[in-house]
């Protein structure tokens, strides 16, 4: 296995972690909501998620657009496994962390369905003979949080797991979004 990372540290702005979000109001606004995009950024060890929360589920007040930007950084560790369900088998593809958006974008904005934070690391075999992609850094940090994604198009599944410290949401416009408990 590849450190995809190269090694490196960080991750995006300052290290503030951009506006305060809680974990449950997070997951209650997301659940449901279709995934448009998904992209990692191995340089900053950042994953970028776009979503577009129900308009039931959407916390931040009237708008047009309702997606939103989910930044996890620093990921020090994904793993992904992209299937193809046919009828007599199961295939396997392999994908590079540089294909994530393709392959992302062949779900055709999915929805993802709650719990996505706070799950444990999926073991071997788990989600099939073995992972699609797999990295991990050899930096300390980028251990305090998980996400989990499992998306479903047609003939297509895919499960992707990281492991984080931070996140930060942000709105079409670039501004940072606080989610606080009611």
């Amino acid at each position: 296995m590849e450190d995809v990372f190269g090694g490196l540290a960080g991750g995006p702005g300052d290290g503030s972690g951009g506006a305060p979000v809680d974990i449950p109001a997070l997951e209650a606004a997301l659940d449901g909501a279709a995934l448009w995009g998904l992209e990692l950024d191995p340089r900053f060890r950042v994953l970028a998620a776009t979503l577009e929360p129900t308009a039931e589920r959407y916390p931040w007040g009237e708008t047009d657009d309702r997606r939103i930007q989910l930044l996890c950084f620093p990921v020090s560790t994904i793993l992904g496994s992209f299937r193809r369900n046919l009828p007599m088998e199961t295939e396997l593809l392999s994908f590079t962390e540089a294909q994530l958006v393709d392959v992302v974008a062949a779900f055709d904005g999915a929805i993802v369905a709650a719990p996505l934070f706070g799950r444990p690391e999926p073991r071997p075999g788990t989600w099939g003979p073995r992972f699609s992609l797999e990295g991990r850094s050899s930096a300390p940090d980028g251990t305090r949080r998980t996400v989990t994604l499992a998306l479903a198009h047609e003939d297509l599944t895919l499960h992707l797991f990281a492991r984080f410290d931070e996140l930060q949401l942000k709105a079409p416009d670039g501004r940072d979004l606080a989610l606080l408990p009611d």
